[in-house]
């Protein structure tokens, strides 16, 4: 059995990179994308905020490049200025978007997931690149 990943974790995050990077259709979608993302988690469970001191909301960054993931980047202390796009959305909405339970598209149209900074018409137009990013995700192995 292969390892599992804490979500939201640093662990988790670099391994969503490197399954993003091993991704054919991520790649094609995004080959015109253009800026980091920095993911925000925010409404943690109690289980998840004891691993972050008491922490509600944690934050990863993914250098995103022209479909490659350059990188990523955790963050406990979370500056919104980071990044060219800011997502913020509570656990619980992250985690039905990795699950496909929960549009991406439909999350941003319906607040459920907040893009705080970027312009969400450009997200829009790479409405492909982000349906493969939560196909990408759900191949992440997670721990809930």
């Amino acid at each position: 059995m292969s390892e599992a990943y804490l979500f939201p974790t640093k662990e988790w995050a670099e391994k969503f990179c490197d399954k993003l990077n091993e991704n054919e259709k991520y790649r094609d979608s995004a080959k015109k994308w253009e800026g980091s993302i920095l993911f925000v988690a925010s409404s943690l469970p109690e289980h998840i905020m004891e691993k972050y001191n008491g922490k509600d909301k944690v934050a990863f960054l993914l250098d995103l490049w022209h479909g490659q993931c350059r990188g990523s980047t955790w963050y406990e202390e979370i500056d919104e200025n980071i990044g060219d796009y800011v997502l913020d959305a509570s656990y619980e909405n992250w985690i039905k978007i990795t699950e496909g339970k929960l549009d991406p598209v439909k999350a941003m149209i319906t607040k459920k997931m907040k893009v705080k900074k970027g312009s969400i018409a450009t997200i829009m137009r790479f409405t492909l690149a982000a349906i493969n990013m939560v196909k990408t995700a759900q191949q992440v192995p997670t721990i809930r």
